[in-house]
């Protein structure tokens, strides 16, 4: 059956091939020493007792499913007004046929935000996460149901050799084995399928209790209202991770670290 994953995973593949084709692994072992250090995500999102959760503002322009979401998209403008609201870190998507994301805009709010960065896109080969280093991400993202479970272990052990910091997405119980199993420091539960792009924060609230205590915990997609931040927040999760959502009108004046 193919759904959005699957459709997303066929186009990446093309991707990949032509970006293996540029030996980001050369490159990034020749500039090692040039490049800037990685900055601490994980440190940024660990949330301490009685604090408020951490907001991951995420600077995104469009979906597969809603298509154009910021017509004048100017993402260094985004990324400093989710910094005034209070952003721990920021997510920047860099796929672009399916997403309308951009290397050059992880770069661009890289470079000039103090502000831990996660690259936001569909990784399936470690070429792409010597790309993530070399374009100035500070952490990656790691699909449980774009990977094999030997692949995801290999990944997190090669973006963790490279400072990188890894949010590892499930969105079901058994998805969550796999990624504890691996090893996973930082698990983003996303509240949206991605066979369908439905949504449901009750996954949120199914997954957080059966995850260990000093796993950081994320909740991805569909939070739209303060209660739903809220919501989260009670039930014990780091962070919520929103992008779509801070456009709309409730959470576009909201300050975060005043929850």
């Amino acid at each position: 059956m193919t759904t959005y994953l699957t459709r997303i995973l066929e186009f990446k593949a093309g991707e990949v091939r032509d970006l293996k084709q540029r030996s980001p692994e050369r490159l990034y072992r020749e500039k090692v020493a040039e490049l800037p250090p990685v900055r601490d995500f994980y440190g940024a999102l660990r949330r301490a007792p009685e604090s408020p959760i951490n907001l991951i503002a995420e600077v995104k322009k469009a979906s597969p499913s809603r298509g154009i979401l910021v017509e004048d998209f100017h993402p260094l403008d985004i990324a400093r007004r989710y910094a005034e609201l209070g952003a721990s870190a920021f997510s920047v998507l860099t796929d672009r046929e399916f997403f309308q994301g951009s290397n050059d805009y992880l770069q661009l709010v890289a470079s000039s935000c103090d502000i831990p960065v996660l690259r936001k896109d569909f990784i399936i080969d470690e070429s792409q996460i010597f790309e993530a280093r070399l374009i100035g991400a500070d952490a990656i993202l790691l699909i449980v149901a774009a990977l094999e479970p030997a692949q995801l272990g290999e990944y997190l052990s090669l973006a963790h050799e490279l400072g990188l910091a890894v949010l590892v997405e499930v969105h079901d119980e058994h998805e969550l084995e796999h990624a504890l199993e691996q090893g996973s420091r930082m698990i983003g539960v996303n509240n949206r399928d991605l066979r369908d792009f439905t949504f449901s924060l009750d996954t949120s609230l199914r997954l957080r209790p059966k995850m260990p205590s000093g796993i950081i915990a994320v909740a991805e997609s569909g939070l739209k209202r303060s209660s739903d931040v809220m919501m989260m927040q009670e039930a014990s999760f780091d962070a919520v991770l929103i992008g779509e959502g801070l456009l709309g009108e409730e959470l576009q004046g909201f300050t975060w670290k005043r929850i």
